[in-house]
């Protein structure tokens, strides 16, 4: 959390306590992130941010459904005055996200409905799913194909329990309620831990927790979101690193199973 040279110039170029900074979130930053960078660059208090994302008047007044402004906090760069009150940000992000997503929304109605009529879902059940596909995905052509993976997960009779089973799920669920689940209380933010996968007191834990989980994990890109709406069709449920960021993917355990142990023999 650095400043850059560049960031020193930008901020000396406005001068300091000035009109307006360019401050740029980045695709996949969680609430919290922004909430440092905004601080950083004295748009606004960090927690009065994340006090504004968990306001529940706010997050009714502009139609958000979920526990928290999380999803809804548009990723891209924008100029704001400094000393901001935390909720005024708020509305500037989510009225950004407003603008952003309706095309897409409104592109993708056959699908949208389709998602409807197999999963029960509406934009915000679809928001969740590309929140954790911007987490699960490191290369973009396999977007649409993992946000498949997940909806098949959900809707195919073959896959029980229905669990997602995300590992960014998990740590953020730890993020968002430290004190909620034991399992949480020693990570610091690294690698997850075998005793947080089989916490049920994460509620956020879909490897113990059948469906979405409660709300976005994070604040997906445009690409997240339209791999959800307009994703891949195929009959894969399970999918392995196989280096390079990318995966591969099976439509049965067996299968599974075995490109497991071939990724894993070619690691060794």
């Amino acid at each position: 959390g650095d400043m850059t040279p560049r960031d020193v110039l930008q901020r000396i170029a406005i001068g300091f306590g000035a009109a307006e900074v360019r401050v740029t979130i980045p695709e996949g930053f969680h609430r919290f992130a922004i909430a440092e960078r905004l601080e950083r660059w004295g748009v606004t208090d960090a927690d009065a941010f994340i006090a504004a994302t968990e306001d529940r008047r706010l997050l009714d007044e502009l139609g958000i459904e979920g526990p928290t402004a999380e999803g809804y906090l548009f990723p891209d760069t924008y100029r704001m005055p400094q000393d901001l009150e935390g909720e005024e940000v708020v509305r500037r992000l989510v009225g950004n996200w407003q603008r952003r997503t309706a095309p897409i929304f409104e592109a993708q109605q056959a699908r949208m409905a389709w998602l409807g009529r197999e999963l029960a879902w509406g934009p915000h059940e679809a928001l969740i799913l590309a929140s954790i596909v911007e987490k699960e995905a490191a290369v973009s052509e396999e977007r649409p194909i993992i946000a498949r993976v997940f909806i098949n997960r959900l809707r195919s009779p073959d896959f029980h329990p229905k669990r997602l089973q995300a590992d960014p799920t998990v740590s953020y669920g730890c993020l968002a309620a430290p004190s909620a689940a034991p399992s949480c209380a020693r990570w610091e933010g690294g690698a997850i831990t075998r005793s947080m996968l089989q916490d049920r007191a994460n509620l956020y834990n879909t490897y113990r927790h059948e469906g979405l989980p409660p709300g976005p994990i994070t604040n997906p890109g445009l690409a997240s979101i339209r791999a959800v709406l307009d994703h891949e069709d195929h009959e894969y449920l399970y999918f392995v690193a196989r280096g390079h960021g990318r995966h591969a993917f099976s439509a049965t355990l067996e299968e599974h199973n075995a490109a497991v142990a071939r990724y894993r023999e070619s690691r060794r």
